[in-house]
């Protein structure tokens, strides 16, 4: 069996596309030592583990020609027996079975986020038509995300499979140093990015709300790529809390795990996740959650984070509170936690991955 995987978001690490890229590689590498897989990357920024079974080819193209490349690209690597685009987009021209994972349906829910006609989305509905044609089976991340593909989508149940992203925790993991390197001040940590269903003006609202004593001696820092969210910065002025809310920008993924390892508290007020990765990602650093309830957020977090509807301000407070003032409750949200995030690899990912691969073939 020969696999070409379209890994083309490799490019931005720090993005969630990337994660799962970067994630579903290596474990394939590490599980399947008997089929065959050329990986199509834009760019050999990322040195991946070498395999006998693994070939990396480089195809770098302008990003705005992206649409019409990514339909090439798979011609050019010869024959093969399945295709699998790792993120939701159709195929022009199969020469085998072809897999797509759709992460969410998102912009069939929020209209917000529907995607603007610009040079790649008209390039790839002139060559692609209707994408959902050519899809022979569809990798989603969650149940919650495979009800919604069936029922906005009239997908049949059988053509969507669910197959959980993972965590990894050789590097996402409790900070295994003496303690020293502590931050000067304590903080609750978000991580988030211009998506307006990251609803991240709940959390400062509820951050806002904070007795004196606790809001004087902890900053709320926003990790993430928050330069198009203007109003954040404004609505954290209007509240009093411009030198207490902290936007970092984008942060490295070593960075990131200091973040989450320091952390008083991890809050997660979303209102739309296919998944939710970092949720997953501060449990295993050891970093007590606190999570909206909507979507598939309740799926991930199973019993090992507080859990409240995405738009409850004063629910978000008084949890918060309750965090930062309970020790003893930190401490089994954190054993908790742990063990939730123990519960979601990679390798079963890929092997996941793979079952699909061989029943199309079959």
């Amino acid at each position: 069996m020969k696999v070409v995987i379209a890994a083309w978001h490799l490019k931005d690490f720090n993005v969630g596309l990337a994660r799962y890229c970067r994630g579903l590689i290596e474990a394939i590498g590490r599980v399947d030592h008997q089929n065959r897989y050329e990986i199509l990357m834009p760019e050999a920024a990322y040195r991946f583990p070498e395999h006998p079974n693994l070939r990396y080819r480089v195809i770098r193209f302008p990003v705005f020609k992206r649409r019409f490349w990514e339909q090439v690209a798979p011609l050019l690597v010869g024959s093969y027996d399945l295709l699998h685009f790792p993120y939701d987009s159709g195929i022009a021209w199969k020469r085998g079975k072809f897999v797509v994972t759709v992460h969410d349906v998102k912009p069939l829910i929020f209209g917000e986020l529907r995607r603007r006609w610009n040079l790649n989305s008209m390039v790839e509905q002139a060559l692609v038509g209707d994408k959902w044609a050519r899809i022979d089976h569809i990798l989603t991340d969650s149940e919650c995300s495979k009800r919604d593909l069936i029922g906005r989508l009239n997908v049949p149940s059988d053509c969507v499979t669910v197959a959980y992203p993972g965590v990894e925790l050789e590097r996402f993991c409790p900070s295994q140093g003496d303690g020293s390197n502590q931050p000067s001040r304590p903080y609750v940590l978000c991580l988030a990015g211009v998506d307006p269903t990251k609803n991240v003006e709940t959390l400062i609202e509820a951050f806002a709300g904070l007795p004196r004593s606790l809001r004087g001696s902890y900053d709320l820092i926003l990790a993430g790529d928050f330069r198009r969210r203007r109003d954040l910065r404004e609505l954290a002025a209007r509240l009093g809390l411009e030198k207490q809310v902290v936007f970092t920008g984008v942060v490295s993924d070593q960075r990131l795990i200091e973040l989450y390892q320091q952390a008083t508290l991890f809050v997660f007020p979303s209102r739309y996740e296919g998944f939710g990765l970092p949720v997953l990602e501060a449990m295993a650093c050891g970093c007590p959650v606190l999570s909206s309830n909507a979507s598939s957020l309740p799926e991930v977090a199973g019993d090992a984070a507080i859990l409240l509807d995405p738009m409850d301000v004063e629910g978000f407070t008084r949890e918060m509170v309750r965090v930062i003032s309970d020790s003893d409750l930190r401490r089994d949200l954190r054993e908790q936690g742990l063990a939730r995030a123990a519960q979601f690899s990679w390798d079963r990912t890929a092997r996941e991955t793979i079952a699909v691969y061989r029943a199309l073939l079959q």
